[in-house]
Parts: C-alpha cells; sequence; structure tokens
C-alpha cells in the first residue's frame, strides 16, 4: 500500500524521481564524463566513491553540469556533475539518528530524522565545503524530480518546471517548520555558479576546511510520507569542494557532487494511509512517574553506552514506537536512535556499543487513548509480550542486574516494563531503488518462505532493483497476543533484516522461525558469517506443547535450516523474559539469503542390537474414550497425553475428521464405511504412527424401519485455532456460510468435504449459518478453540 493524492502514489512519486534525474539535455555531454576524484560521500558512516557514470533504476547515466549548468557545454565558474555511485549504480543513503519533533510556527507539529553528511578524502589546502540542499523534491501538486540548485529550464510535459525554484539569497534559504533551523548545519551563504548571462547565484551552507581531509554536515531529513506536502522523506544535496575557498570554479581541481539522503515515511495516529499501510508511529516520551493507564513511555536507563554498558556515548536519543495490528495481535516495534551526533561516525551506532530500551506499559484504560486498543483483563497484556531484536543478547547468562546482556518483563506497580538490554550488530540490509525506504517483508507458507524487498536474492551490493547499505540497529519488535500467551517472555534474537514465526511455533509442533536479509554486504562481501541467533524458549511452552522441561530438552533437541540438522546448533538453559526457566538455543555464526530454522525434539534413533531395547515414545497417548459403542456418525471424545501433534486418524483405513484438538483431547466422527465390530483407532503424529488395539466396538445405529435417514448433513465446530465446517451428501451444490457476521462462499466438490477458517480470538461463542443452495441448512453456535 501506498500513499495516494489523487491517483500518483508515493512509490511512484519516487520513481518518477529516479527516471526524471537522466533528463538533463544532451548537449551536457561535452561535460568531462571521464572525469574522476578521490572524494568520498558517507553518511552515517557509509561511504561510496563519486562518479560521472552512475546508472539509476532504468540503465540511464545522469551525466551533465553540476547545478543545471549552461546546456552548450562547460563554461566560466561550471563544474562537472558527479553522483554518489557504487558498483556503477547510482546510490542515495538512509538516515540512521532519532527522531526529533519540532514545533512549528502554528503550533502544529513535524518530524525529522537526524544524520550526518561526510565528505572524506578531501585534496590538501586551502578550500570551502559547501552544501546546498531541497528538503521538497517529489512534495507539492506537481512533482519536483531535480533539486531547487538545479537550473529551471527544463520543464515536463505538461510545460511545469522539473525543478524548485533556486535559492539565490541565504535569507531564504530553506528552513525547519520552525522557521529558524536550518536543514543542514552551517554557516549561510551564496555561491555564484556559471559566469555572464548563465551566472546563478545559488544559496546553501559552507564549512572552512582548510588543512583538513574531512568535512561533515549535520542534517535534518523530512519525514513527510504524504504526497502533497511542503517537504517529502528526502533531502537532496548539492555538495561542492571549492579549492581555494575563493568561489572562483575550476572544473580541474573543484567537484561538484549531487546525492539524496532519505528518511522512512512517518505515519501519525489517524492518518488515514498510515492506517490503511496498518502503522502507526508515535514518538515516546519520558518517564514521570506514570499512572496505570498513563501512555506508554521510555525508562531513563534507555540509550547507548560504551562495552561496559555504563558509560554513556549519546548525548540524547529518541525511541519511537510503531504500532501496527489490533488487540487481539498486536505488534509493536520499538527504535531508538541518537537525536545528537557521536563524536565519530555521525549518527550511527558503533558495533560493540551496549544498548538498551526500557520501555513502562499501561494495565488499564486505552492505549494512546484510541477507541478499540482497550489494555487489560479485556485487550492488551504487555506482561505476556515476546520479542525478537537485532541487539545480541544471550538468555543463557542474562539476569534483571546485568548492565550489558539482559532481557525481562517486570511487573512494577501499575505498570509493565519490558528491558532489553544487548550487544549493537552490524546489520545489512536491501532497500528497493523504487520505494527508496526499506520495507522488508517475510511470510512463510508451509517450509516456503517467502521475502518480498529483503533483496535476499542479490549477487552484488548494488543491482538494477536493490541496494545495500549498513546500519548498526537498535530495535526490538513485541508480539502482545492473548492467542500466542504460551510464548510469553520467548525472545528471538538474531540480525536479519526481516523476521517472521513459522506456523508449527504457534501450532505447538516446533519453535520455527524465518531469517531474511540480502546475501551480500554494503562492501561486496558474501554474508556467509554475518548471521547469529539466541533463542530463549519459555518453559510454559514447552511443558504444554510437548511435555517437558528446559533441561531436558537441552538435552534432547536438535537445530535445523530448511529442514536440514544443523550441528552447530548448541543447547543450554537461560532465563526468558518472564523470569522463568527457559531453553536456549543458539548458533553463531549462520549465511544467509532467508533460511528456515527450527528447534525441536531431535527423532530418537532404534537402539542397534537385537533384542532392541524400548524405543522412548514422545508421541501422542490417548487413555479414554468418552463412548466405547459408538454407531456410524456418533462423535466420540478421546482423552491422553501429547494429543496436540496429532495429524490424522484411521478407522478401518477409513480417514476420521478431527475437531476439538488440544494437548489433553480431540474428537473424532466415526467415519461411513466403518464395519461394526471391535475396531482399533490408527494415530498419525509428527512422531510416527500409534495403533490403540480395541479401541471401541462399532454398533450398527438403531433406526425405525419406515424412516429414510437423509445421507446429506451439515455441521460446524472448532479446533486449534480454526472454525470448521462440514458438508456431507451435497457434491456440486453451493455451500454459504456466515461466521461471526462474514460470509464465505465455495463450491462443494466432493462427497464429503471440510472447510475451514482462522479464528482471530479463543474461548468465544461465535454463531454460525450454513445455507447449501440458498437454503439454511444449520443455525449453531460455536465455541473456539
Amino acid at each position: 500500500m501506498h500513499f495516494r493524492k489523487g491517483n500518483l502514489s508515493l512509490t511512484l512519486i519516487l520513481s518518477l524521481v529516479l527516471s526524471y534525474i537522466v533528463l538533463s539535455p544532451m548537449a551536457q555531454a561535452a561535460y568531462q564524463p571521464d572525469k574522476a576524484s578521490t572524494v568520498k560521500v558517507g553518511v552515517d558512516g557509509n561511504f561510496v566513491s563519486v562518479s560521472t557514470s552512475a546508472r539509476n533504476q532504468a540503465g540511464d547515466d545522469p551525466g551533465g553540469a553540476f547545478g543545471g549548468g549552461n546546456f552548450e557545454g562547460p563554461g566560466d565558474n561550471e563544474l562537472t556533475a558527479m553522483y554518489t555511485a557504487k558498483d556503477g549504480g547510482l546510490f542515495y543513503f538512509q538516515a540512521q539518528g532519532g527522531v526529533k519533533k519540532i514545533t512549528c510556527t502554528d503550533e502544529s507539529f513535524e518530524y525529522y530524522q537526524r544524520a550526518t553528511v561526510t565528505l572524506d578524502q578531501l585534496p590538501a589546502g586551502d578550500k570551502k565545503v559547501w552544501a546546498f540542499y531541497d528538503p521538497a523534491v517529489g512534495s507539492g501538486d506537481v512533482v519536483k524530480s531535480f533539486p531547487h540548485f538545479k537550473d529551471q529550464g527544463i520543464v515536463n510535459e505538461g510545460g511545469s518546471p522539473i525543478a524548485n525554484t533556486r535559492v539565490s539569497n541565504s535569507a531564504n534559504i530553506a528552513k525547519l517548520c520552525d522557521g529558524s533551523t536550518q536543514y543542514v548545519a552551517g554557516t549561510a551563504g551564496a555561491l555564484v555558479l556559471g559566469a555572464g548571462d548563465n551566472a546563478r547565484n545559488t544559496a546553501g551552507v559552507y564549512q572552512d576546511a582548510s588543512d583538513v581531509t574531512t568535512a561533515s554536515f549535520d542534517v535534518y531529513v523530512p519525514m513527510d510520507g504524504s504526497s502533497n506536502g511542503s517537504t517529502s522523506i528526502f533531502l537532496a544535496l548539492g555538495l561542492l569542494v571549492d579549492m581555494g575557498g575563493n568561489g572562483t570554479l575550476d572544473d580541474a581541481s573543484d567537484v561538484g557532487i549531487e546525492t539524496w539522503v532519505s528518511s522512512r515515511p512517518w505515519w501519525e495516529p489517524g492518518n488515514p494511509i498510515g492506517a490503511e499501510r496498518g502503522e502507526t508511529d508515535i514518538l515516546l516520551q519520558t518517564c514521570a512517574d506514570p499512572g496505570d493507564s498513563a501512555a506508554p513511555c521510555v525508562e531513563a536507563t534507555s540509550g547507548v553506552f560504551a562495552a561496559d554498558g555504563t558509560n554513556r556515548l549519546d548525548n540524547g536519543y529518541s525511541v519511537v514506537l510503531k504500532m501496527q495490528g489490533d488487540p487481539a495481535s498486536l505488534e509493536a516495534d520499538l527504535e531508538l536512535g541518537a537525536t545528537s551526533a557521536f563524536s565519530a561516525g555521525g549518527f550511527g551506532i558503533a558495533p560493540g556499543s551496549i544498548t538498551k530500551i526500557a520501555v513502562s506499559w499501561p494495565t488499564s484504560g486505552n492505549l494512546f487513548g484510541i477507541d478499540g486498543l482497550p489494555v487489560g483483563e479485556d485487550g492488551l497484556n504487555f506482561a505476556i509480550a515476546s520479542g525478537n531484536s537485532p541487539i545480541l543478547v544471550n538468555p543463557a547468562t542474562t539476569d534483571v542486574s546485568s548492565a550489558t546482556n539482559r532481557w525481562d518483563i517486570v511487573s512494577s506497580g501499575d505498570r509493565v516494563v519490558t528491558t532489553i538490554v544487548g550487544t549493537a550488530r552490524a546489520m545489512s540490509s536491501a532497500i528497493s531503488r523504487a520505494t527508496w525506504w526499506p520495507q522488508c517483508n517475510v511470510s512463510i507458507n508451509g517450509s516456503t518462505v517467502t521475502s518480498d524487498k529483503c533483496g535476499e536474492g542479490m549477487d552484488s551490493s548494488v543491482t538494477d532493483d536493490y541496494m545495500v547499505f549498513s546500519s548498526v540497529p537498535a530495535k526490538l519488535n513485541l508480539m502482545v497476543s492473548a492467542d500466542a500467551a504460551a510464548l510469553a517472555g520467548g525472545l528471538v534474537s538474531t540480525n536479519g533484516q526481516g523476521f517472521a514465526f513459522g506456523p508449527r511455533t504457534f501450532l505447538g509442533t516446533a519453535f520455527e522461525f524465518a531469517v531474511s536479509g540480502p546475501s551480500y554486504d554494503f562492501n561486496n562481501a558474501a554474508r556467509s558469517t554475518d548471521g547469529f541467533y539466541y533463542v530463549c524458549v519459555p518453559s510454559n511452552y514447552l511443558s504444554g506443547s510437548f511435555d517437558t522441561t528446559p533441561a531436558e530438552a537441552a538435552a534432547a533437541w536438535q537445530g535445523t535450516r530448511d529442514g536440514s540438522v544443523v550441528a552447530d546448533t548448541s543447547f543450554q538453559t537461560g532465563t526468558c523474559g518472564d523470569g522463568n526457566s527457559g531453553l536456549v538455543a543458539s548458533l553463531n555464526p549462520f549465511g544467509y539469503s532467508s533460511p528456515l530454522f527450527a528447534i525441536q525434539p531431535a527423532p530418537v534413533a532404534a537402539a542397534p542390537a537385537p533384542p532392541p531395547p524400548p524405543t522412548p515414545y514422545y508421541g501422542p497417548i490417548p487413555t479414554s474414550y468418552s463412548d466405547r459403542t459408538p454407531a456410524v456418525g456418533d462423535e466420540v471424545t478421546i482423552s491422553g497425553l501429547r494429543l496436540s501433534t496429532i495429524t490424522s486418524c484411521t478407522i478401518d483405513g477409513v480417514g476420521a475428521v478431527i475437531s476439538n484438538l488440544s494437548a489433553d483431547s480431540f474428537t473424532i466422527t466415526i467415519p461411513d464405511g466403518t464395519t461394526t465390530g471391535l475396531k482399533n483407532l490408527v494415530i498419525s503424529s509428527s512422531y510416527g504412527i500409534l495403533t490403540a488395539q480395541g479401541a471401541f466396538t462399532v454398533t450398527e445405529a438403531a433406526k425405525p424401519a419406515e424412516v429414510v435417514v437423509p445421507t446429506a448433513k451439515t455441521n460446524a465446530g472448532s479446533f486449534n485455532g480454526y472454525i470448521a465446517v462440514y458438508a456431507k451428501g451435497h457434491k456440486g451444490k453451493t455451500l454459504s456460510w456466515k461466521i461471526a457476521g462474514k460470509w464465505f462462499k465455495t463450491k462443494i466438490t466432493s462427497d464429503y468435504q471440510v472447510f475451514q477458517r482462522k479464528t482471530a480470538a479463543i474461548g468465544l461463542n461465535v454463531k454460525v449459518d450454513l445455507y447449501v443452495n440458498g437454503t439454511r441448512e444449520l443455525s449453531k453456535t460455536v465455541l473456539t478453540r
């Protein structure tokens, strides 16, 4: 989904910017196409070289003159345009700093992400380094594809200029919405590009850079995701090195560079497009003795610290909360970033730093006062949260007193506080060149991992579709769901760009998850030893799904990748976020691109020698039956141990429909085709096949001789998080059903067929109405299980 104004999406706007950058007139080819420079440009630690030849997404070279230039070829005070380029591809940067909330002149608020732009390997000698900028490229009713320091002589098909108005007076240089703060820090001034009739007074900021080889500018990058705002989500930059610092430009010694710095879009609460995307961004405030219903807030212990965990490195930080989902399954993404530059490396966090994110959550009321997001018994309960994070935390050694390694969820008075403390590690992220900001999504269907916009198939760090940048993130994703209460306190610490739990995790057959990301890093090296994971599987999950303890599992479980056993997986016990013991599994390192990992009981091998000793059995065991003499069509409830792993049951080789499956019971319907007499029940599970000898005696149902029993039948039930509807004897007809007011419709293609729908919540009475060819056949209330 994308922001839209009329029929123009944000993605389309960004694509147009990339495409239009090649519209410089062909006459400009007279500028030096082979000009070279030692200068490198970096943003928060990512540095790339500059080149006159850098293909865009369409494969074209931008070429031309810096700042528009004259259209007849090089002239006085003109420079060949150079661009940030990597592997021959046009490269734009990502801001990596924290988010600043700025109060505007009209008392409204706008949000900006911080970054540092650095020019390195500058020539020695006296010089000035200039930065010209435009925060409004691609915004407004007319899409601007060139920044304001470009020439306005080029127009689009409608006759409108494709560049914003050049700022000639330094007093009018673009400011933040507060009307005073410059987007780029520096001394405001103006430099003349060109000469004579082609002279163009261009306002910007500059630094005296005599006798230094590096110059840096701290910048604010706008975060306005709308297509009609006064700013955009990127800052267009023109960087100029004026050797001698006298304003006289010589293409042989001076350098003009154009590049872009992008932020991520900011979706404020109530923004309709943000709601359409299912995302809301909120800048959390510092805690000040909050009550039970006060909004989430950041504990003062948060921040970026040296490796000892005590010496603070940041001079200010922000924690952004991105909310996705609803009370049934809320995802809360927390991201910490510096709002003031570090002493080195700009706003990027240094690898090996200790990052701490501690957030206090309410226990009652509505989250941020938003209707539909209740907190407490009837809604969100942050005490049952589980998390995943690229911060390296080893739960085998974590405790609440550690300054360097900690994961816990603690109820403190009327609040719940989630705390993660760990080592910041480098991560490689792919960014689509069509969308400008990271949008990696990972999903799992069966055993297949699907990665969208994660760049997992790249064969270098820059391709026509993606580019890779490096970062050291401080993030925590919390999943708060009553349906996943068994995972409460669990943690997956892994440095993938994308992450997802697998379906087997929620079915209780394995702790399964996928990690995705580009297979090449920013430096074009294969990521064969970049990945790591540390997992804490809660003891409640182990006992409920596998009837085992963390200590027992540590001795008997194994790790797999894409179905194959990984011998390097290690197991031990530790402490999960709920304060209870858990199974800790780890793999460090591993390679990308989109592996599917599972942590599960190892198959038990049969003893070799005859006679073999009994093989330990960990599968389901039936212990009692609600009816020992059922007839065909009757339901029988079977109780026992470890029953949730059952996949199918047969009687006389005929499959029996299973419903209401749980760890200690399930229900079957005696199938048609079963003859009368003493019967065995054959049970299949992930542990193999178990035959329950003489389970029950099937009897012939008593029927009045004169009554013809109809063969057509419908029914409904619930099990394992699904609502199932059954149709028998209706082949070829149309089945329509309404579940909790929502309609579904399908064609019945066999004499006996089952249809399933995932339910959003467990333990609710849901009304189910079934219609066959428009005639209501059943109206029933089903308890979801």
